[in-house]
């Protein structure tokens, strides 16, 4: 977790928790003294006191996970119940969907402070809820979210991490997309409860000129800080999926980003809009939140990590091919290692030495054996049995050549046509020839 994560949120431990006992009905702020509470459990609770996210995570009950309890919107002390004797309570308005209404009861006097000047910050850069609907959901105030995203919606910061960005990354063609949040797994707890993370900057890094591996990363800068709180890159299984929310299905199914990014309501009570928000999922890590104040600036980023995205998947498609021609290659000269022609050239430089040494021990055996011949007498007679040695052995192979054929097709000797050849005229000549090819075999 990056360090400034620790000085926004503020924790309080042994929060007694509990919830209306209708929860479907409206509660105005004047009955509140009045409303039947049902206990749930006591554990920690942690509030970030910029964007006045609530996290409660329960003590002594490792099956459940922290729940998020939305943007805390106001608070007012209220009387002790039977079973809080000693503990200091207030009934806290959030823009929760489901939990729009809480009582915290808290055993320390230092926390009751702390959490009442949250509360004053909050109501201070809140506006009035929204008139005419009836509806027990709040919304988040134009101001604050302003005050959230403002750092980076300016040119002058936008110019000022741009230029950072081109010193850290020369030749990369850093791009930033200002006014975002990032939302994530809780580094306080186990869980997987969703938590802001950080607000700034979501920039998207292009490879290196010339690099032979491109690789598209996806960087999130904090307004205050230099270094990224979240690296990822983007490869062909990251995915970016854009969440969906309307007036009708604000809940539990959408992400803590889309619950706490809402705008401010319109003149007529409805709703003016809501940040754009996008989940970020890549294979082996936990999933991401990244939401945008601006329409435009969340638009801008989908299509250029669409387009970087799709540049990633036709580099992997390439390199894929690569590789299986350099397998078919691999093949290729295998075969040609084990081929007849390679085989015949490693086997002849070793059968000429052998014949030679065979050639020698043989002429030092006829010259051992005949002490009145000269050197040149054996070498010749050595000659001309090997040239007898040859014809022998060419005769034997073409008689085995012809004998195998036989076996197989019709076939006159060679013998027998010698024996027509050697005749002394012509006339009885082509008489054996036509002899020989209409005798029955």
């Amino acid at each position: 977790a990056h360090p400034n994560l620790h000085i926004a949120m503020q924790c309080f431990a042994n929060v007694s928790v509990a919830l209306p006992a209708n929860a479907n009905a409206y509660h105005p702020r004047e009955a509140w003294d009045c409303t039947t509470w049902i206990d749930w459990c006591k554990g920690e609770l942690r509030i970030d006191r910029t964007s006045l996210v609530m996290v409660f995570s329960p003590g002594g009950h490792r099956a459940l996970a922290a729940k998020p309890l939305g943007c805390l919107l106001g608070a007012a002390a209220t009387g002790n119940s039977a079973g809080n004797i000693g503990q200091l309570t207030f009934v806290a308005s959030t823009n929760d969907s489901v939990h729009s209404l809480i009582r915290f009861s808290f055993m320390q006097s230092a926390d009751a402070m702390a959490f009442t000047a949250i509360v004053q910050s909050a109501e201070a850069s809140s506006l009035p809820f929204c008139k005419g609907s009836g509806s027990r959901r709040s919304t988040m105030t134009a101001s604050r979210r302003s005050s959230v995203a403002g750092c980076f919606r300016d040119d002058l910061a936008l110019e000022t991490l741009q230029a950072h960005l081109n010193q850290q990354f020369p030749g990369q063609l850093p791009m930033a997309f200002g006014g975002a949040e990032l939302y994530g797994p809780d580094p306080h707890c186990g869980g997987g409860s969703e938590v802001l993370l950080g607000r700034g900057a979501v920039v998207l890094v292009d490879p290196s000129i010339g690099c032979g591996v491109s690789t598209y990363e996806l960087f999130f800068f904090e307004a205050d800080t230099q270094q990224p709180c979240l690296r990822l890159p983007i490869g062909p299984r990251t995915r970016l999926v854009r969440q969906l929310e309307t007036e009708g299905n604000r809940g539990d199914s959408i992400s803590l980003a889309a619950q706490c990014r809402l705008s401010a309501c319109g003149s007529d009570g409805s709703l003016a809009g809501m940040a754009v928000a996008y989940t970020l999922l890549c294979p082996g890590v936990s999933g991401w939140t990244v939401a945008f104040d601006s329409e435009s600036e969340a638009a801008s980023f989908e299509r250029d990590f669409s387009v970087r995205k799709r540049v990633a998947v036709l580099s992997l498609k390439t390199s894929q091919g690569w590789r299986f021609a350099d397998s078919l290659q691999g093949e290729l000269m295998d075969l040609r290692r084990c081929g007849f022609l390679l085989l015949t050239r490693r086997i002849l430089p070793r059968a000429f030495v052998m014949v030679f040494l065979l050639l020698f021990f043989y002429a030092a055996m006829l010259f051992s054996s005949s002490y009145d011949k000269s050197l040149l007498d054996v070498t010749a007679q050595t000659l001309r049995d090997v040239v007898a040695a040859a014809q022998f052995l060419v005769e034997r192979v073409a008689e085995a050549g012809t004998k195998t054929c036989g076996g197989f097709t019709t076939a006159i000797s060679t013998s027998e046509v010698q024996h027509c050849a050697d005749l002394p005229y012509a006339e009885d000549a082509h008489a054996c020839i036509a002899r020989l090819a209409t005798a029955p075999w």
